[in-house]
């Protein structure tokens, strides 16, 4: 497994998943034969960027026309497909630190319960405070953002993985360049960022949501 070149990112990952999971889902669904060959055509053009990237990758896809896949057989073969995932780099305790360094006293996540390959970011929320701390890694240097989270939960759409879920309201306070005041920029995010995480097929809208709450 150490050998193999890490071809996917997390959100690259995850939309195979999805894309996938669907076709496994038309399986136990649709009787019609010719819709199933249909969707099969449709999501293999969809995928084929990543299964085509090198002939183990393109391995699996052959398994997945497998019309008796079970659910616990699609799940296993994801797991196995994590091996081709360039996990996202983990901050260390003084990476953290310079990225919130207006930050005076901050509780830091686990990091060992994280299985960084999922991460496209990370996140977490400090409940005895209510912030949400954000980081990623952006030109080799890892940069964050913090925030108010609102408590009232509710149904609606994430600005970072943008899909429907389960949000909050985050509201970052940011420098604006020249004049040394502070604005504050906000959007309703999922309240679990892990979740959030699972739900990135791509990474144009966290890219978005990071532009605006640091700019």
């Amino acid at each position: 497994m150490t050998n193999k070149q890490l071809l996917l990112r997390p959100s690259d990952y995850w939309y195979c998943k999805q894309q996938i999971g669907e076709l496994v889902s038309a399986y136990h669904s649709v009787n019609d034969k010719q819709t199933i060959v249909t969707l099969q055509t449709l999501i293999q053009g969809k995928t084929e960027e990543f299964f085509g990237r090198d002939p183990r990758l393109a391995a699996y896809w052959e398994k997945f026309l497998d019309t008796g896949m079970t659910r616990e057989t699609f799940e296993k073969y994801f797991e196995e497909l994590k091996a081709f995932v360039q996990a996202m780099d983990t901050p260390s305790t003084k990476q953290m630190e310079k990225a919130f360094r207006k930050v005076k006293k901050m509780n830091y996540p686990d990091l060992e319960a994280m299985d960084f390959r999922e991460l496209s970011y990370l996140g977490w929320t400090d409940s005895g405070t209510n912030r949400k701390y954000l980081i990623r890694k952006i030109d080799n240097r890892f940069t964050g953002v913090y925030g108010s989270f609102s408590s009232d939960v509710q149904k609606g759409h994430c600005a970072i993985c943008n899909q429907i879920s389960t949000v909050s309201f985050f509201l970052a306070t940011t420098k604006t360049s020249g004049d040394g005041t502070y604005t504050k920029k906000g959007n309703y995010i999922c309240t679990d960022s892990n979740q959030c995480n699972r739900q990135m097929t791509q990474l144009a809208t966290l890219d978005r949501f990071w532009e605006i709450v640091t700019n």
